[in-house]
């Protein structure tokens, strides 16, 4: 199947004439339609695995956020009132992960972003209550979420840790056992568990949306804060200033604060958590389910810029 043929499935929401375009993927194929309106969606082909939770759990999930004020991107149901077209399953069952299906995709209306990324004091700020916000609410969510549980420690830095490079392993084994350390006992939550800069749009200074929030899983509340600027100093290594972002590091970690308060051990855990997920993604470049050399690459280039300044870092960090 196709995107058009999949497409026909929200007939009477885009029109028969609407316009397609394929969108720069990240993991799975996504195209930006033009219903004959000029309202703008984007058609997404769903992995035929799931990551975390099902198409239902994340629907549940997405619908009480939105209930709450968050402008996240809720499926489109179809003509046939289905959350995803051509699904075989759209749960997850809380014993064996059930396939969603190889030709399932979802319709969910197109956010604003910028994808610039511009280092001061005030957006810095605000994407930090920004995430906060998302991570205060999915500690109050009401729902069961049946996903993975998130513990980056023996995850990331246990038995795994030893298939990665010699090259990464040279750089972290000087700060592995203080890693861990900080890592260790951390208050858990249901988190985003994919929180980057792909996945928080901002636009005029703003954040304009939570997109992809099919992990789900229970893990360290800090980690998606972590997460989100391990992404944002891997892309402003990549092309951009990393000195700019850790220069206004602390406002990030000040606007999460304001609106999710952290606990002195959790402070504390931020940068050993960007680190940590640098590390992680990493690994799952390499032995994930699609091996991706480059995105091993750029996260070995960010982890050679920051491991020799991780302790100015964590001071850059420090409120």
């Amino acid at each position: 199947m196709d995107e058009r043929g999949a497409l026909a499935g929200w007939t009477s929401v885009v029109g028969p004439a609407a316009r397609v375009e394929p969108m720069e993927k990240v993991n799975n194929p996504i195209w930006k339609v033009t219903g004959e309106d000029g309202r703008e969606w984007v058609l997404k082909h769903l992995p035929e695995w799931p990551p975390g939770v099902g198409p239902v759990e994340e629907y549940r999930v997405l619908c009480y956020l939105q209930a709450g004020g968050l402008p996240v991107a809720v499926p489109v149901v179809t003509d046939d009132g289905l959350i995803a077209y051509n699904a075989d399953n759209l749960g997850t069952d809380p014993v064996e992960k059930q396939p969603t299906g190889p030709d399932a995709y979802v319709l969910i209306p197109l956010l604003p972003n910028d994808p610039e990324l511009k280092e001061s004091p005030e957006e810095a700020h605000t994407i930090g209550r920004g995430i906060g916000r998302l991570d205060s609410m999915l500690a109050a969510c009401p729902w069961r979420v049946t996903s993975f549980t998130d513990d980056p420690a023996p995850d990331i830095l246990g038995d795994d840790y030893a298939k990665l490079p010699a090259e990464l392993r040279d750089l972290v084994d000087p700060l592995r056992e203080r890693l861990w350390a900080a890592l260790t006992d951390l208050p858990t939550q249901l988190t985003h568990g994919d929180c980057n800069v792909g996945n928080v749009l901002v636009h005029d200074g703003e954040v304009t949306g939570y997109i992809d929030l099919d992990h789900l899983p229970h893990g360290p509340g800090v980690g998606d804060l972590s997460c989100y600027l391990a992404s944002r100093l891997r892309g402003q290594i990549i092309d951009g200033d990393p000195q700019a972002m850790t220069a206004v590091l602390r406002h990030y970690v000040a606007g999460y604060h304001e609106i999710h308060p952290l606990t002195e051990r959790e402070l504390a855990a931020v940068v050993p958590l960007l680190l940590t997920s640098l590390v992680g993604g990493a690994g799952w470049s390499l032995h994930g389910w699609v091996p991706n050399p480059n995105g091993y690459q750029r996260n070995l280039r960010a982890i050679t810029w920051i491991a020799p300044r991780y302790d100015e870092t964590v001071v850059a960090a420090a409120l």
